[in-house]
């Protein structure tokens, strides 16, 4: 039956096209005339009978490799992701970076807002104090400094408020409210740096979770596990890790660059407040010699 040969050959080629097997044009033609010789075995046919099983045998496989051939470029999915894929890869562990990615953002923003020179030690209270303080006027410098609410109006309120107990204790006041207002800043700049040390932290966790995903598929596969599920797990390996060092590494940088600047910005504080005590003291030493002086005596004449 010719039709029954039609349908073996065109069985055959789409079974190579369902494999993705590429064959060449001498395996193709190798294999036209094993299935004619196979064919013919079977059937015996005349001669004009064997010219159409060898003519079906061709037609039949060359149509159906030809249509085999062309279905993988039909079927071909687009290989470019988004970045929005790229994101996704990275599954709940990548999630969780993203969202520390955004708060770390913020503290860096809030930073470049907070952590300024004119912000926390503001030259109009600065040269404000000196001249108050020249003219001993100093319960209007308490009120001056309760006013505000920068980091030095808070350090000057408090050492003020202990003028009554000397110079002293107000030099004491001013070194303890210093050191609470620059660990405060240095707290709120330590988030950053524990941001940047958690993010690698959690992408080495996504590696470890997505090598985990993967090695589950080969423990589950029967035979041979499929590429595209075992690219899955590692596919959020390799991208928890970038995101992680991608989140760690600029926040490292700002943490480094704010830290220094606490540093620099207390130690300008303490230089500013050192200088108003020299004053402080100054003016009350003059005040103390002119009371004590005795008043100049008249000659007469």
């Amino acid at each position: 039956d010719l039709s029954f040969v039609e349908a073996v050959s065109t069985a055959v080629a789409h079974e190579l096209a369902d494999t993705n097997r590429s064959l060449g044009i001498e395996e193709v033609d190798r294999l036209e005339f094993l299935l004619f010789d196979h064919l013919l075995d079977l059937g015996a046919p005349d001669g004009h009978q064997a010219g159409q099983v060898g003519e079906l045998c061709g037609k039949g496989l060359g149509g159906a490799l030809a249509q085999g051939a062309a279905e993988p470029t039909e079927r071909e999915p687009d290989s470019s992701k988004s970045m929005l894929d790229f994101l996704r890869a990275g599954g709940p562990v990548g999630y969780v970076i993203i969202a520390l990615s955004f708060l770390g953002a913020g503290l860096v923003i809030e930073s470049f807002i907070r952590v300024k020179d004119d912000k926390l030690i503001p030259p109009p209270l600065v040269q404000q104090s000196e001249e108050l303080i020249g003219k001993g006027r100093f319960s209007e410098i308490l009120n001056v400094c309760r006013a505000g609410d920068s980091m030095l109006h808070r350090i000057l309120a408090f050492a003020f408020s202990q003028g009554q107990l000397g110079v002293d204790a107000v030099r004491e006041a001013m070194q303890e409210s210093g050191t609470r207002e620059v660990t405060r800043l240095q707290q709120r700049v330590g988030y950053i740096g524990f941001i940047a040390s958690v993010a690698p932290m959690l992408g080495l966790l996504g590696t470890v979770t997505g090598m985990i995903r993967s090695f589950n598929v080969l423990g589950m596969a029967k035979g041979a596990a499929r590429p595209d599920e075992l690219a899955v797990g590692i596919s959020e390996a390799m991208v928890t890790t970038c995101m992680g060092l991608v989140v760690a590494v600029p926040l490292m940088f700002f943490h480094n660059y704010f830290r220094d600047r606490v540093t620099r910005i207390g130690h300008d504080a303490s230089g500013q407040c050192e200088r108003l005590v020299r004053t402080m003291s100054a003016a009350l030493d003059a005040r103390s010699a002119a009371r004590t002086s005795p008043p100049p005596q008249r000659t007469e004449g």
